[in-house]
C-alpha cells in the first residue's frame, strides 16, 4: 500500500491583502516499492465540491501511486472550503410569493407562516421552482479567487514535495510530471502549466472552462436540486462570490489570451462534452487547436460507454479513476527521462499589469507591477 504523508508548509502571501502568514496543507503518497529514477509525479487538482478528504481523491492518491509509480500530490488550496456545498441559505421570499400569486391569484399567504416545509409543500402543489441564495461570508483574507492564489498554492505544493525529494537525495523522473484536473481544477492545471511552462509533461483536462464563469456577477455558481419525496419540485440555489465583486485582470485569466504569451511544450489531453453549458465545445475546440501539443477529444452521445463517460454534460459524469487509466494507457510511453528540473522565471504582460513569477528560491513568488499593484513575497 502506498505511503501517505500530510505536511503543513508556508504558503505564498495573499496577493489581495499582502498577508504573509499563510499555511498550506499538502497530502502526498509515495509508491510502496519506493522511489526510483522512473518514478513520476502526479498533481491532482479537484474542482468544485471536492477536497483533500474526498473519498475519490484519497483513492486516487493511493491507487495511482502504486499502479503507475507516481508520487501523488494534492493540496487544500486557497479558498477551497468555499467551493463546497452551499451554506447560510435564504429563500427568495419575494420571488416565491410572486410566482405563487401568478399560479393562484386568490391565494392569500401570511409571509410569517412561510417555513421551509410550507414553502416546499406550496411549491410542490403549484409546480413552482424555489429560489434561494447562499453566502459563504468570504473575506479578502481567504476566498475562492478562482485564479492566481489557487494556482500559486498548487505550484507551491508540488515544488515543496520536489524539495523534500531533493533534500533526501531521492532521484525521480522529472520528465514524468502530470497535472490532472476536473472542471475548475483542470482550468487551474492550465494556469499552473503557464506559470511553470517547463515543469509539466502531461496535462489531463476534464471539461476545463477557458475563464471562470462565476467571476461574472451575472452568472453566479448555481445548483439545481430536486426536493426529495416531492417529484418535479426543484430548488435553485445561487451562490454569491466575493471574487465576482473584485476587479479581475481578465487578460491574465482568459486562457486563449494567456497561452499566446508563451510556448507550450506540455502534452495536453483535453476532453469536452457536446452539451457542456459552462463552456461550449466549439470554443474549447478552437482554443485547443491554437495550442501546440494539445489534443482535443470531443465526447458526443456515441462516446458514452457507461464506464469512463456517462454523459456529454459538463464533467462528462466521468469515472475519475477510469478516466485517468484511459489517459495513461494513451500516453504512458511518451515520457522521456531526466532527473533535472529547470524553472526559469516567467513574465506575463497585460494592459494593466506586468506579472513576474520568480523561482529563485525554488518556489513561485508572484510580483505584480503596474498601477495600484503591490509588492508580493512568497515566504
Amino acid at each position: 500500500m502506498a505511503k501517505e504523508h500530510t505536511i503543513d508548509i508556508p504558503a505564498h502571501c495573499n496577493i489581495y491583502c499582502n498577508a504573509a502568514l499563510r499555511t498550506l496543507r499538502v497530502c502526498f503518497s509515495e509508491p510502496s516499492d519506493g522511489i526510483n529514477d522512473d518514478t513520476g509525479i502526479l498533481l491532482l487538482i479537484p474542482g468544485f465540491g471536492a477536497d483533500l478528504n474526498s473519498n475519490v481523491y484519497k483513492k486516487m492518491r493511493e491507487i495511482f501511486a502504486d499502479q503507475y509509480n507516481l508520487i501523488t500530490i494534492q493540496c487544500d488550496y486557497f479558498g477551497q472550503e468555499y467551493m463546497q456545498e452551499p451554506v447560510n441559505m435564504r429563500f427568495d421570499i419575494v420571488r416565491f410569493l410572486e410566482d405563487l400569486s401568478f399560479k393562484n391569484p386568490k391565494l392569500i399567504i401570511n409571509e410569517s407562516t412561510l417555513s421551509a416545509d410550507v414553502i416546499q409543500d406550496l411549491a410542490y402543489k403549484y409546480n413552482i421552482t424555489i429560489f434561494r441564495t447562499s453566502n459563504f461570508n468570504e473575506t479578502i483574507e481567504n476566498f475562492n479567487d478562482m485564479g492566481l492564489m489557487q494556482t500559486l498554492d498548487n505550484l507551491t505544493a508540488i515544488l515543496a514535495v520536489i524539495a523534500i525529494l531533493n533534500d533526501n537525495k531521492l532521484i525521480f523522473n522529472a520528465k514524468k510530471i502530470i497535472a490532472y484536473g476536473h472542471s475548475h481544477g483542470a482550468y487551474l492545471g492550465y494556469l499552473c502549466n503557464a506559470f511553470a511552462p517547463t515543469l509539466f509533461s502531461l496535462l489531463i483536462d476534464n471539461s476545463a472552462w477557458l475563464f471562470p464563469r462565476y467571476l461574472n456577477p451575472e452568472t453566479p455558481r448555481t445548483i439545481v436540486d430536486m426536493i426529495a419525496s416531492k417529484d418535479e419540485t426543484y430548488v435553485c440555489t445561487y451562490i454569491s462570490s466575493l471574487a465576482a465583486q473584485l476587479s479581475q485582470d481578465k487578460e491574465l485569466l482568459e486562457l486563449p489570451l494567456l497561452y499566446k504569451q508563451f510556448n507550450n511544450n506540455c502534452i495536453i489531453s483535453s476532453f469536452h462534452g457536446t452539451t457542456d453549458t459552462l463552456i461550449s465545445c466549439t470554443d474549447k475546440k478552437v482554443y485547443c487547436s491554437s495550442i501546440p501539443f494539445c489534443q482535443y477529444n470531443e465526447i458526443s452521445a456515441a462516446d458514452i460507454d457507461g464506464v469512463i463517460f456517462r454523459s456529454t454534460n459538463h464533467g462528462l459524469d466521468a469515472d475519475f479513476l477510469e478516466f485517468f487509466h484511459y489517459n495513461m494507457a494513451r500516453y504512458k510511453d511518451q515520457f522521456s527521462t531526466s532527473s533535472k528540473i529547470l524553472l526559469p522565471d516567467v513574465v506575463f504582460k497585460t494592459t494593466q499589469f506586468t506579472y513576474e513569477v520568480d523561482y529563485s528560491i525554488g518556489f513561485p513568488n508572484l510580483i505584480i507591477k503596474g498601477e495600484h499593484s503591490g509588492r508580493n513575497k512568497a515566504f
